[in-house]
């Protein structure tokens, strides 16, 4: 412990106090972090990284662990028709999945009165996966495009299309999975959903990754673990997979390791992960998670608290701009819901050595926003957020969201950039159906206000207007 600083050692403290503490505590899942997850309509329902656990899904919302869980009637009823039309039928083939999942998406931003990236694109992604051949093997593919509609000269800056305005059309995912001795190994290009690691869904095209990954083959039971070596990764704005280390900004080609194990409980959700690039970055998270012991219910009040700490350090030769260093975000927060309403309150600070790194995907932080997630450099924050579930007046499938943050530091071009003094203000409104002639629709709209001060530009805002419609069909 003699090289952690005072401010951590107070972040540690109040992990290993909560992990103490707690048989007198609660369960689910928490809110705030990724706004690619469904809006909480209770705190049983809201978002913790590490109760995800780890993960390969074809769909980056596909088998959410916190969310409420909506079956897909036009998927049960193909698969029934499959079993009887083709009993007979091979699984690998009988079993065989199709899906057609559509996305149109308007963005437009005012960045800081410099430039003012739009554009209008449309395209998705054709998901498939076959049965499993005796038991054992699969395969999996998923291709994905976005095409421009609308496109200024700075759309590029939007990440829905490349750095050049141009449309993208890639094999985002090909993999085979395996299970063998109650385990799932998957090979090849695919999602990965760990905390620090995962499809960040915010844009056209998900972050997708190429290498191996190992999971226990139910990932439903109360231990979950993952052992992976990730070589590399697909930003959103790019047809071809890139080396890992480049996502960091080193040109050598290194590849990440990954290892990690959660617990879950009805009132717990706890666990660690470690990110290692040789001679880059070792990035280590830790998360207890924990629901108190009274409500729960639809109609009940409901309380969850949480406490995270992610450390991030230079390891081997230092390759990373900036090192050697070692610096970390820790971040707690508390969570209350009822009837329909969640509440949550969180408080969060980075370490004054350099900002967290984190291209691989969203923000552990519980303060983290939709733009910024206040992990520069000697940054201290509190969000409030406010989220309500209309469905209880009748209106099924909407939900809003809004939330602001603020940030205060130390502005140090050499550490932060300047970015230290700063709030945002996000609106989000959702509307997604779950049953009917309209279920796989989903429609975002989305407003952030970021203002960055004693910035020395045109304007200290920067502001964004997205406009998101998902539709899937199940083909096959």
């Amino acid at each position: 412990m003699a090289g952690l600083t005072k401010g951590r050692a107070v972040w540690v403290a109040c992990v290993l106090a909560l992990i103490m503490c707690g048989s007198g505590f609660w369960s689910r899942a928490l809110a705030q972090g990724a706004t690619d997850y469904p809006i909480p309509s209770s705190a049983r329902e809201a978002f913790s990284p590490i109760a995800e656990g780890f993960e390969s899904p074809l769909e980056p919302r596909e088998h959410l662990k916190g969310s409420k869980r909506h079956i897909d009637e036009r998927e049960r009823r193909l698969k029934a028709q499959r079993q009887e039309r083709w009993p007979n039928v091979p699984a690998f083939v009988r079993d065989t999945e199709l899906t057609a999942h559509s996305r149109t998406y308007w963005l437009s931003e005012d960045q800081f009165g410099y430039t003012e990236p739009k554009a209008l694109t449309t395209g998705g992604s054709l998901i498939y996966k076959s049965g499993y051949l005796a038991d054992f093997f699969q395969l999996r593919s998923v291709l994905y495009t976005s095409q421009p509609l609308y496109a200024n000269a700075d759309a590029g800056e939007t990440y829905n299309l490349t750095p050049d305005g141009d449309q993208i059309t890639t094999l985002g995912q090909i993999n085979g999975r395996i299970k063998v001795a109650g385990q799932e190994i998957t090979a090849g290009r695919q999602l990965v959903r760990t905390p620090y690691v995962n499809p960040y869904d915010i844009r056209m095209i998900p972050l997708s990754f190429e290498g191996v990954v190992l999971l226990p083959e139910n990932q439903q039971q109360k231990l979950n673990y993952i052992a992976s070596y990730l070589t590399r990764y697909k930003p959103w704005d790019a047809v071809d997979f890139t080396p890992m280390s480049e996502g960091l900004g080193v040109k050598e080609d290194r590849g990440m390791l990954i290892t990690g194990a959660s617990y879950r409980t009805d009132s717990w959700n706890l666990g660690a992960a470690n990110y290692w690039v040789n001679d880059i970055l070792n990035t280590a998270y830790g998360e207890v998670d924990y629901m108190l012991p009274f409500g729960g219910g639809d109609d009940d009040p409901s309380f969850r608290l949480g406490v995270n700490i992610l450390d991030q350090k230079t390891v081997g030769a230092d390759l990373i701009a900036g090192g050697p260093y070692n610096t970390y975000q820790a971040s707690a927060r508390a969570v209350a819901s009822y009837r329909g309403f969640v509440f949550t309150g969180a408080v969060s600070e980075t370490g004054d050595q350099a900002d967290i790194q984190k291209p691989f995907g969203f923000s552990t932080s519980y303060t983290a926003m939709i733009i910024t997630n206040f992990d520069q450099a000697d940054v201290r924050a509190y969000m409030l957020a406010l989220s309500y579930d209309f469905g209880r007046l009748g209106f099924e499938g909407v939900r809003f969201h809004a939330a602001w943050g603020k940030g205060n530091g130390t502005p140090d071009l050499a550490t932060n950039g300047g970015f230290a003094d700063q709030d945002e203000l996000d609106l989000r409104f959702v509307y997604e159906p779950h049953r009917g002639r309209l279920q796989g629709l989903r429609v975002e709209l989305e407003y952030i206000d970021w203002q960055v001060f004693d910035q020395p530009s045109p304007s200290d805002d920067l502001s964004q207007f997205r406009t998101i419609v998902n539709y899937s069909v199940p083909l096959l």
